[in-house]
């Protein structure tokens, strides 16, 4: 019997496989993965995402794999997806050999020269690209072992286009060795269309990954934690949140707790999994002093709350606060430039601005106002909510959903069907830039059904890039809108995305632009956007 049987498992949620069915979509992969995607369906030509080892590029490249690979709507062309694996070749003529081969091309022999290889490589991306309207992605792993040579191979495919796209969409996933080779190569480094750069994860977050695997992997719903919050401190201290190392710890705990014939892993089991004397001694003195000041702080916290409070709660916090990098504060000259914004009571319908009092744009109290509740459903984790909504889902966003929420005891976990309030964040308010042209699918008043149908579009086979952007103004008040990711110079080419969109997107586009001089928006991706304008 498999041990993960014992433990009431489908299937052992720790393996050190790359199984798409784990991917955790934490908002650095999921923002990546869609950015990736995007790309290829765009036709973009080349993206690259660059990570240190263990960090999941490798599990977010096998989903990429999956994502494309899925069936796509009739009008939508097919993606043909080809993985090159191990890219470590003596010279350029074995690298061109080997996409030739990876792609299949026919009527390859010995006597081919490189240049030959070349001309069947292109007229094979015609033939799929343009007679037969598919999209070729070449997939690289382990990029960084590519040699700097064959690096100009990859930016002569890169001319191999037609007036509007690129015929071959090139992923490199690599370690950041390979930023060095391209910052040398400047002709292709300015030909990358995206660069994703991973982060370990942070303690929440790390928390968030391990629940998730084992809700995967788990038959029905577990009614225990199988981690204590000690044992999960252990992980975090030993690990550094680095995904691949917590995934093997965690594999050895639970082989542990069934020799020991425990239920739940504290940190001393987790850290006599450790297999190094000095890495054991080292992870042993920062879990004891992070469990005593982490404990400290919970008493403190609990003493200044009084008795009536709510504990789980004020642990959330804590660990927000420990965890949670601290998040830059915007530059002052943005924040000048922002309006004053009327006060917002806590409900989801609209506030007519002519009715409400203007108040500074810093908060009267320790809560914000609420922008409206939103329901948990389609799998939806907080995570994704607070970084669809806001653009990220740490510093202060998290810390003001947290004041929101007193009722949600571990932020990391919620009921499906749980409502949420989602608190309106005066600090990420930034000015519209003028001239900005964006095509909304749709648009309200109202939180909850905007969001839910934003959700439901994203997650559609051959959607396009999706943004869910609020923005308010004196005229129109709050405003909710589903829009394209994309920011167009001139309403030709906004009417052309249209053309573009799916059919039964098309019936409510709307081109949204001669924004009023007082919009502001809340959204940190679309902050970014413009800031790359």
């Amino acid at each position: 019997m498999d041990y993960f049987n014992l433990l009431d498992f489908n299937k052992e949620p720790f393996s050190n496989s790359p199984e798409p069915e784990f991917f955790f979509a934490a908002p650095q992969y999921d923002i990546c993965l869609q950015m990736l995607e995007m790309s290829v369906r765009l036709k973009r030509g080349l993206s690259v995402v660059i990570g240190d080892v263990g960090t999941g590029k490798t599990t977010l490249c096998r989903k990429l794999i999956q994502n494309l690979s899925a069936p796509t709507p009739s009008e939508s062309p097919d993606i043909d997806t080809y993985l090159l694996l191990d890219p470590a070749v003596e010279s350029t003529m074995v690298f061109v050999k080997t996409v030739a081969a990876i792609l299949g091309i026919p009527d390859m022999s010995p006597e081919n020269s490189e240049w030959q290889l070349k001309e069947k490589i292109k007229n094979f991306l015609f033939e799929k690209g343009v007679d037969e309207k598919r999209i070729i992605a070449l997939i690289i792993d382990e990029g960084q072992k590519i040699p700097d040579e064959c690096l100009e191979i990859l930016r002569e495919f890169l001319n191999y286009e037609t007036n509007d796209a690129k015929l071959l969409q090139t992923i490199i996933f690599a370690q950041p060795e390979l930023e060095k080779s391209l910052a040398a190569r400047p002709n292709l480094m300015d030909r990358v269309d995206y660069i994703h750069r991973f982060k370990k994860l942070n303690f929440l977050q790390m928390k968030a990954m391990i629940e998730y695997r084992i809700s995967v992997a788990r038959q029905g719903t577990f009614k225990y934690p199988l981690f204590t919050f000690g044992g999960l401190l252990a992980i975090y201290f030993a690990t550094g949140g680095y995904p691949r190392k917590v995934v093997s710890l965690c594999h050895q705990a639970l082989l542990k707790m069934l020799i020991q014939g425990k239920r739940k892993a504290g940190w001393l089991l987790v850290r006599s999994c450790l297999s190094k004397p000095e890495v054991q001694s080292r992870a042993g003195r920062w879990i004891a002093w992070g469990a005593v000041a982490a404990a400290a702080l919970v008493c403190v916290l609990l003493y200044v709350n009084g008795p009536g409070g709510h504990p789980d709660s004020v642990v959330s916090r804590v660990l927000a606060a420990i965890f949670q990098k601290k998040e830059a504060s915007p530059p002052p000259a943005t924040v000048s430039a922002v309006p004053a914004l009327p006060h917002i009571p806590a409900t989801s319908s609209l506030v007519e601005p002519a009715e409400q009092p203007v108040h500074d744009i810093a908060l009267e109290t320790k809560t914000a106002p609420l922008l409206g509740t939103i329901s948990i459903k389609h799998r939806l984790t907080l995570w994704r909510v607070l970084d669809d909504i806001y653009g990220d889902g740490g510093g202060d966003a998290q810390r003001q959903f947290i004041l929101a929420n007193p009722q949600i005891k571990d932020i990391g976990k919620i009921v499906q069907g749980a409502a949420v309030h989602v608190p309106m964040i005066m600090g990420r308010a930034r000015p519209m830039p003028p001239g900005t042209i964006l095509v909304s699918l749709q648009s309200g008043n109202a939180l909850e059904p905007l969001y839910h149908s934003f959700i439901d579009k994203r997650d559609q086979a051959g959607s396009p890039g999706l943004l869910f952007l609020f923005f308010w103004n004196k005229r129109e008040g709050r405003k909710f809108a589903v829009v394209l990711k994309e920011r167009f110079t001139n309403m030709q080419a906004a009417q052309e995305a249209v053309n573009r969109l799916p059919l039964e997107l098309v019936a409510g586009a709307k081109i949204l632009s001669n924004w009023d001089g007082d919009t502001v928006y809340f959204n940190r991706k679309f902050a970014a956007g413009n800031e790359g304008r």
